[in-house]
C-alpha cells in the first residue's frame, strides 16, 4: 500500500510520510541516566505518541525495559478504586505488546484485588523485583487525562516509589505524557493548591516540550511524497504550507493531504501555492475532530479571558500565570513580537470563525447591497449596512453574548457580518494580537484588495480623538507594508452613556496621499 500523509493516531513508517520522531526532542538519554522522573507536554497532535514509542523502542535497543503505556481510558473515571484496575490492565496491555515475555509486567489480578490508593506502586515494585538487574522506564501517555483523586492518587504513588527507584525496586525513570505542563499536573491534583518544590516531578530541568517541525523539516517530509509518487511540492508551497501552519504537525500534513488526495490527484502535476491555499481553506471549512477540539475549548473560561485579549489587540495578560501557560501548552497562543498571538494563521481564522458563528448563521441571506454593478465588493454599501444593522441589533446580541468575549463582540459582529457576505467568493486575512491595539483585515474579492483595521474605545481611560489618531497612524502603516493606497478605519465606542448619533460618523481624510475612510460605530 503505497504511503501517505497522516491525520489521525501515531505514525508509522510503513504507512505513513514520516521524519524521525525524536528530532524535534532534546536528549532524553540523560534523564534516564540520572534516573529522574519528567514530564513532556505537547499540544495536541504534534507527534507525542510517535515520538515516545520510538523512545521507548530505542531504549530497549540499549538493554533497558522501556514501556510506552496509555492511560487514556481511565478518562472521566473520578474514584481511584474504578481507576488503578484501569492502569494495571494497561500495562500488561503494553507489556504483552512491546516486551519479550521474560521483560512482561506480570498478571495484574492479585494487584487489583489489593487496597485502593497503593496498587499501583505495588504492582510496579513487584514488576521490578521480577527484573533485579534491569533498568525500567515507564512512559505513560495521556497522563492529563487524569482529574481530581485519581490524579492526586497517581502521583503520590509514584512519588512513593520515586525515593526507592532503581533495578529491583521501582522503575528508574517515569515520563508524564500530555498537553499539559507539570505546574498545571500539581495545582489540579493539589485542587489549584500552590505546588509543593519537593514534588519528583517539580524539576523544571525535565519539563520538556516538543517543538514544531521548521522549514526545512517541512520540505524534507514533502519530498518523500515527491520520491514515492512523483508528484512535487514546488518550493512556493512549501513555503506557504509553512507559513499557513508554522510548523504544527497536524496542520502541515492535512495540508498536504487534501492537497494530494483532493485538489491534485494527477501525480504528473506539481503542487503549487494556489493548491496549498486551497487545501487550507478546504480544511478550515471540514471542521476536523482536531479544531473543533480546539475550539471547543474557546469556552473555557481562563481559554476566553486570554483570548479575547488577543482579539480585541490591547495588552493585560498576565504572563507568569498558569492560565497562560495552560493556554500556550495547549498550542494555542505562543509569545511573539507584539505580545500573546494565535499559534498560526490557520488557527487564528478557526478561531475567528468559530467565535462570530452563531452571528454569521443567524444572519438572513444578504439582501442589502454589497455588490457594484461590475460585481466587484462596494465595501462603502457593506460597512453602511453592517452600521445600520448594528445599531439595530447591539443591544440583544450583547445580551446573548458569551460572557467570556463581551469586551470582543464588536470586533466578532463585524468579521462575522463580512464572512456572511464574502463566503465562496473571497477570503479574509486577520491579523490579531494582545499588543497590537487593533485588528487588521485584508479582504480579496474579485481580484481588489480591501484594508480595514478594527479598533475600540474602552469604557473608561481612553478617547475617541486618542484612539481615531492611533488609529490613522497605524493604519497608514499597514497600508505602507502592503503597497496599498486607501483603507478603513472603523471605531466602536463602548464607553457607557453614549448614544448612537454620538457614535455613529463619519470622515475621508487624505493623509500622505492615501485616501482613509473612518467610521465611528
Amino acid at each position: 500500500m503505497p504511503r501517505y500523509f497522516n491525520t489521525t493516531g501515531p505514525c508509522d513508517t510503513r504507512r505513513h510520510y514520516m521524519l524521525g520522531p525524536e528530532e524535534r526532542l532534546p536528549d532524553l538519554l540523560p534523564f534516564v541516566e540520572q534516573e529522574l522522573y519528567f514530564v513532556l507536554h505537547a499540544a495536541r497532535q504534534t507527534g507525542k505518541t510517535t515520538a515516545m514509542r520510538a523512545f521507548a523502542e530505542r531504549l530497549r535497543g540499549m538493554g533497558h525495559v522501556g514501556l510506552w503505556a496509555t492511560l487514556e481510558e481511565s478518562q472521566g473515571f473520578e474514584s481511584v478504586e474504578e481507576v488503578e484496575p484501569i492502569w494495571l490492565r494497561a500495562l500488561e496491555r503494553a507489556g504483552r505488546i512491546h516486551l519479550p515475555e521474560g521483560d512482561r509486567p506480570p498478571d495484574p489480578g492479585p494487584w487489583i484485588r489489593g487496597e485502593p490508593g497503593t496498587r499501583l506502586a505495588g504492582y510496579l515494585g513487584a514488576w521490578s523485583a521480577a527484573l533485579p538487574d534491569r533498568s525500567i522506564v515507564l512512559l505513560l501517555d495521556e497522563a492529563d487525562v487524569l482529574r481530581g483523586h485519581p490524579l492526586v492518587s497517581l502521583l503520590r504513588q509514584l512519588r512513593a516509589g520515586f525515593m526507592d527507584r532503581g533495578p529491583g525496586h521501582f522503575p528508574v525513570s517515569i515520563g508524564l505524557i500530555g498537553m499539559r505542563d507539570l505546574r498545571d499536573y500539581l495545582a489540579a491534583a493539589k485542587g489549584g493548591a500552590a505546588v509543593n518544590p519537593g514534588s519528583p516531578f517539580n524539576i523544571k530541568a525535565a519539563s520538556i516540550t516538543l517543538r514544531n517541525f521548521n522549514r526545512d523539516e517541512v520540505g524534507r517530509l514533502y519530498a518523500q511524497h515527491t520520491a514515492d509518487s512523483g508528484q512535487s511540492f514546488l518550493p512556493e508551497a512549501v513555503d506557504r504550507a509553512f507559513d499557513w501552519t508554522a510548523g504544527q504537525p497536524f496542520l502541515v500534513n492535512a495540508l498536504a493531504r487534501i492537497a494530494t488526495m483532493e485538489r491534485v490527484t494527477d501525480r504528473s502535476v506539481a503542487i503549487t501555492a494556489a493548491a496549498i491555499d486551497e487545501a487550507k481553506e478546504a480544511l478550515i471549512l471540514s471542521r476536523t475532530t482536531h479544531l473543533d477540539s480546539l475550539a471547543e475549548r474557546l469556552r473555557e473560561p481562563r481559554v476566553a479571558a486570554i483570548v479575547q485579549s488577543i482579539v480585541v489587540g490591547e495588552g493585560g495578560i498576565v504572563y507568569d500565570t498558569d492560565d497562560f501557560q495552560y493556554v500556550r501548552d495547549m498550542g494555542l497562543v505562543v509569545r511573539g513580537h507584539d505580545g500573546a498571538e494565535i499559534a498560526n494563521p490557520i488557527y487564528r481564522e478557526v478561531l475567528a470563525r468559530q467565535l462570530s458563528l452563531n452571528i454569521q448563521e443567524n444572519l438572513p441571506r444578504p439582501r442589502w447591497r454589497w455588490q457594484r454593478p461590475d460585481g466587484g465588493l462596494d465595501m462603502a454599501a457593506l460597512v453602511s449596512a453592517f452600521l445600520d444593522w448594528w445599531r439595530e441589533n447591539a443591544v440583544i446580541l450583547f445580551e446573548n453574548a458569551d460572557p467570556g468575549y463581551l469586551e470582543a463582540l464588536p470586533h466578532l459582529a463585524f468579521m462575522g457580518f463580512l464572512q456572511r457576505v464574502i463566503n465562496g467568493g473571497g477570503t479574509v486575512h486577520r491579523e490579531y494580537a494582545a499588543a497590537r491595539g487593533r485588528v487588521d483585515l485584508v479582504v480579496s474579492y474579485g481580484g481588489e484588495r480591501f484594508v480595514i483595521e478594527l479598533k475600540r474605545v474602552p469604557p473608561a481611560h481612553r478617547s475617541l480623538e486618542r484612539v481615531r489618531a492611533e488609529g490613522i497612524e497605524q493604519l497608514c502603516g499597514y497600508l505602507d507594508s502592503l503597497g496599498e493606497k486607501q483603507g478603513w478605519l472603523l471605531i466602536f465606542d463602548q464607553r457607557p452613556g453614549r448614544s448612537w448619533e454620538d457614535r455613529i460618523w463619519a470622515d475621508n481624510p487624505v493623509v500622505n496621499g492615501r485616501q482613509l475612510f473612518l467610521r465611528g460605530a
